[in-house]
């Protein structure tokens, strides 16, 4: 299977993004409510200024079967950019097949926004995903993170 990892430049394949945004949110629940009605938004700032983060769509065959949004930010304590992966995800049905890995790859060997490090989250649950972030030399930091939600502004 061969799969093409290319940045989305225009809205033509957001039903097909927003529809896995929609599984990826399904599958593993966010412990605080997710509104899935903001998802449009991401994509329009994203293609809008693509300096804040891309998304990146997983092709196989034309035929869109993953994607992941990347954004950078600058890192004082790795002394360069750090991009991090707010989401990965790939159809369940061709899950299994060395498509994460092979993106991960992709982004180790062409790093994007001049990155140093990436960084990434993984839900608890899922032991598939860890297993293979810690393969490919993701290690769980000391650190742990912390959100607060803010008001919008008036």
């Amino acid at each position: 299977m061969k799969i093409e990892f290319v940045t989305m430049t225009d809205s033509a394949a957001s039903a097909d993004v927003l529809r896995m945004m929609q599984g990826l949110y399904a599958e593993d629940a966010a412990l605080s409510a997710v509104d899935v009605a903001r998802f449009p938004l991401t994509i329009v700032r994203l293609l809008t200024e693509p300096a804040l983060g891309r998304i990146v769509l997983f092709k196989s065959d034309d035929a869109i079967c993953g994607y992941a949004i990347l954004i950078p930010y600058w890192s004082n304590e790795f002394g360069g950019n750090l991009v991090f992966i707010d989401e990965l995800f790939v159809d369940q049905a061709l899950r299994g097949r060395g498509i994460a890995r092979s993106f991960l790859a992709f982004l180790a060997e062409r790093p994007p926004f001049q990155a140093v490090a990436l960084a990434l989250e993984v839900s608890p649950r899922n032991e598939r995903a860890r297993a293979l972030y810690e393969s490919l030399g993701f290690h769980q930091r000391h650190h742990e993170m912390m959100t607060r939600k803010l008001e919008p502004a008036v």
